[in-house]
């Protein structure tokens, strides 16, 4: 039951970080070229999800499956705490005159009453 519920917890995080992933490609870029950043995304998300697979599954067969798992295991450990610190850094704010990369407006400065 415990491995159960993992793997759904974990498959809620993947769809909705893949969900996100997709409504920022999709905010970001224009309509003559989101087929191909789209595309690029695809290719790029199953690339990173067959590929460490593909390559635990070579590396088992002379490293054996325990030394692979624990190899396995510290890879995406090191990605996710990569991934959290990149996730937990300041983002930079928009000031008026700057360009918003997802429709390429420049962001209008607030009126304040004189």
């Amino acid at each position: 039951m415990f491995f159960v519920a993992g793997s759904v917890i974990a498959g809620l995080g993947v769809g909705l970080t893949f969900n996100g992933t997709l409504r920022g490609i999709s905010a970001a870029t224009t309509a003559t070229a989101r087929s191909e950043v789209f595309s690029a995304a695809y290719v790029i998300s199953y690339a990173a999800l067959s590929l460490p697979s593909l390559a635990a599954g070579l590396l088992a067969r002379s490293w054996g499956l325990g030394s692979t798992a624990y190899l396995y295991i510290a890879f995406v450990g090191v990605l996710s705490l990569g991934a959290a610190v990149h996730a937990g850094r300041p983002r930079a704010r928009l000031r008026p005159g700057d360009v918003v990369p997802a429709n390429l407006e420049t962001v209008r400065p607030e009126r304040t009453p004189h």
